[in-house]
């Protein structure tokens, strides 16, 4: 559920546009009215009325074949007050025929032109669990978006929704009676940037309103957790267990394990190494995993059958484990709330000496004992049989997570080019970015890579003969740098141009950050820069900068070491993942200060003979 490769997105694209689904229709109003019925399932009427349009359109319909059925669409011509039934409704099906994702359809019903026309038709789901959220934003203009949902007395439905300041317009109320209840919602829905992938769920770094719901039965009432757990683990429960022969496997390869850590880095590493991540899926198939013996056998999956088959190979070694549903950071929400809305991954869980310990499989290079990167201040939900928990994902302090800079330059008499070496250390997770690129790139085509990256890290200089040193705590890299153009003579004064320092955030060489920005961890960088000269000149008094805001810091310092070496360094640190509302601005500030300071020369006076 996770990743997503970037050629399915190329594929489907060429297939959203060429069926004409990027159309930007104008709604006057959507209505669902949903009913929840006694046996589990519910049944969805959609109603919608387009606006008079000059062309003919095709209006499509997502849908699983697994759990949903669509039927009874209806056309009727708007004149007026009245509605006059189209006899010929044109529609057409087509299968979403792609390797990753599977059980989906779109059914495409012709709107004709030149008329307002009234559309219903009625989605029918065997699944209660499927009716997981309601969403406020639309891919389409819409006026009015209205919600009706009747829910018998043998259920309940508790709801949470996330942006909701976003909407212009928002109103709900309830009715409760002997028989059931009926919750009512209207909204003028926000309209976003249509994304093939997001009309299968899939939301990459959007922030749009939506409830999420849980329809549970009455005997769980105030107990929603209890609920999702129950269910999740009756669904998974014939999923798992492991045959002898995977048994005798798994017994081989932690033989020589003398403790539980040992065991679980074995395995983990096991399934990371030898299994391929396939799959993206559909309905309950996005959630449901494999058999554990055939992920095995097939040693392929995707986060759920990954997940299921190291929990139930660290549990037969007697290690507690259990799996868990997530939400990481491109979700629209956090995993806070029972509902199959809240949740787009699922990882493992395990138990030793006390401490939680979080196992991605699809992350090849997670470690354990540190956060996953992509939860990093996320909750989880665990399946477990005390029936089930919410466990908030910590990660990793600006100081865990340290990136140093020492870089030894001398200024050559002659052109008066700044040449010298360059040494970068990085702790904690601040290397996952670059270790990504290692571990799918390869040593060779890391090292070119990295020469590039380098090259814009300082400013666009020349960098070259980079190499690189990868430990478990530590990724380290030297190389030399020749730097051009960032001296000259004048007199008495000699200038220096510092524009060559490090940028403050190495992943993004934009000046002015937006909202949204995924910065992967927080970090303390910290920079020091010692320039030999070559003539003496007058020792200085220091020149300080310092900047501050919430969970960021900058503080510069430039000072003559001696009257023929000066020193440059700089720490910032920055405690935050994303660019948010909340930091866009300070952020942007300390970004142009930085700018302002390092566009600057430095200038220096010639020591008198």
């Amino acid at each position: 559920m996770k990743r997503v490769i970037n050629i399915l997105i190329l594929v489907f694209f060429v297939f959203y546009t060429s069926l004409g689904l990027a159309q930007n229709f104008q709604l006057a109003s959507m209505s669902e009215n949903i009913q929840v019925q006694k046996d589990s399932s519910f049944l969805n009427q959609v109603t919608i009325l387009f606006k008079e349009c000059d062309a003919t359109r095709l209006y499509p319909i997502f849908y699983d074949t697994e759990l949903e059925q669509i039927s009874d669409v209806q056309l009727f011509e708007k004149k007026g007050s009245r509605l006059k039934k189209i006899v010929h409704v044109k529609t057409q099906e087509e299968t979403v025929a792609l390797d990753y994702i599977t059980s989906s359809k779109i059914k495409m019903v012709e709107i004709p032109a030149g008329m307002e026309v009234k559309l219903t038709y009625l989605i029918s789901c065997k699944e209660l669990m499927y009716f997981s959220s309601l969403h406020f934003f639309s891919y389409h203009q819409i006026d009015t978006l209205n919600y009706q949902i009747k829910v018998p007395s043998a259920f309940k439905l508790i709801h949470n929704t996330v942006h909701q300041d976003s909407l212009p317009f928002f109103a709900m109320d309830s009715t409760i009676t002997a028989t059931g209840a009926t919750w009512n919602i209207k909204v003028s829905p926000k309209q976003v940037a249509p994304d093939p992938l997001q009309l299968f769920g899939i939301y990459k770094n959007m922030h749009v309103p939506l409830m999420r719901t849980l329809v549970m039965p009455s005997s769980y009432n105030k107990k929603p957790i209890n609920y999702m757990n129950d269910w999740y683990s009756d669904k998974i429960a014939s999923k798992q267990g492991l045959s002898d022969s995977v048994r005798e496997k798994i017994d081989a390869l932690t033989a020589y394990a003398q403790e539980p850590l040992q065991v679980v880095n074995i395995l983990y590493d096991y399934v990371r190494n030898n299994f391929k991540y396939v799959a993206i899926e559909i309905g309950m198939g996005a959630f449901i995993p494999s058999l554990a013996n055939e992920v095995f056998l097939y040693k392929q999956g995707d986060c759920k059958d990954l997940s299921n088959f190291l929990t139930e190979a660290l549990k037969y070694k007697g290690i507690a484990s259990d799996i868990a549903l997530a939400a990481t950071f491109d979700h629209i929400n956090d995993c806070n709330f029972p509902s199959l809305s809240s949740a787009n991954h699922v990882i493992s869980v395990a138990y030793i000496h006390g401490e939680t310990i979080l196992l991605d499989p699809t992350d090849p290079i997670h470690r354990v004992g540190t956060p996953v990167e992509s939860l990093q201040e996320r909750t989880i939900l665990i399946i477990n049989e005390d029936g089930g928990s919410f466990y908030k994902v910590n990660g990793f302090s600006p100081e865990q997570n340290e990136i140093s800079y020492e870089l030894q330059l001398e200024i050559d008499a002659n052109d008066l080019d700044l040449n010298g070496t360059f040494d970068v250390d990085y702790k904690g997770l601040s290397s996952n970015y670059l270790r990504r690129i290692l571990q799918d790139e390869g040593e060779r085509k890391f090292a070119d890579f990295a020469e590039t990256f380098y090259d814009g890290i300082f400013g666009n200089q020349l960098v070259y003969d980079v190499t690189h040193t990868n430990e478990a705590d530590n990724l380290h890299l030297q190389g030399k740098i020749a730097i051009h153009g960032k001296t000259f003579t004048d007199g008495p004064s000699k200038y220096l141009f510092i524009d060559f320092l490090p940028r403050l955030i190495e992943k993004e060489g934009r000046e002015t950050l937006i909202a949204g920005t995924y910065l992967n961890n927080p970090y303390h960088k910290k920079v020091r820069v010692n320039v030999k000269l070559d003539a003496p000149i007058e020792i200085f008094t220091p020149i300080v900068h310092s900047f501050e805001g919430e969970g960021m810091s900058l503080d510069i310092t430039l000072k003559a070491k001696s009257n023929l070496e000066i020193v440059c360094t700089y720490d910032f640190v920055f405690d935050h993942i994303f660019i948010e509302k909340e930091n866009i601005s300070k952020t942007n500030e300390i970004l142009q200060s930085f700018k302002e300071i390092i566009n600057a020369p430095l200038v220096l006076k010639t020591q008198k003979s």
